[in-house]
């Protein structure tokens, strides 16, 4: 009987310790569990937040392409750049047929020291404000100068610097064709032949 007990204590302890062996495996297998978890959450957020970003730069564009006039979408440009950029220190330039750059939008300190100086575009490229030229093909008609952000704000990121390349080709377009869209009734087709 002595040995009945003893090989049965026997099994039961190396049950026992396979059952341990399984409990640390599971609770190793628990642990990774939960940082794939934490780190799956945390790509969410980052998902759901850069993803919520860009909805509402697609909706600031489209109003910008949108706009019924040059006002607007002048409104448009000054949207983007405080809501999207974090900026309410800006102002955005036309050059005027006498070469001179003429704030037509802005805000902050900026817009002020631009109607004091019209400045020259050598001059805004000299200044340690971020310039963003304007173009409407190939040639510079403008220049959007960002000289502060706001406090939250460290410094333009990869997602600023494509925000405002976008606005650098399309914008000043948007404003010209929004002032000229007036005067469009309908478009003339060509036949095809």
């Amino acid at each position: 009987m002595t040995s009945n007990v003893t090989t049965e204590l026997r099994i039961l302890r190396s049950e026992l310790l396979e059952a341990h062996r399984e409990l640390t495996r599971l609770r190793i297998q628990n642990e990774q569990l939960m940082c794939s978890n934490r780190d799956l959450s945390t790509l969410l957020v980052t998902t759901e937040r850069r993803s919520g970003e860009l909805l509402k730069i697609i909706v600031a564009f489209r109003r910008l392409l949108d706009a019924p006039d040059s006002a607007a979408a002048l409104r448009s440009i000054e949207e983007i750049l405080i809501n999207v950029i974090g900026t309410e220190d800006f102002v955005v330039l036309l050059i005027t047929d006498a070469e001179q750059m003429r704030p037509v939008a802005g805000m902050g300190p900026s817009v002020h020291r631009a109607k004091q100086c019209a400045p020259s575009l050598k001059a805004l490229y000299a200044s340690q404000a971020r310039v963003v030229p304007l173009h409407i093909a190939e040639h510079v008609v403008g220049a959007i100068v960002v000289d502060q952000l706001l406090p939250h704000r460290e410094k333009l990121n990869a997602n600023d610097d494509q925000v405002l390349s976008l606005l650098s080709r399309f914008a000043a377009s948007a404003v010209m064709a929004a002032e000229h869209q007036k005067g469009w009734k309908r478009v003339k087709l060509a036949e095809v032949a």
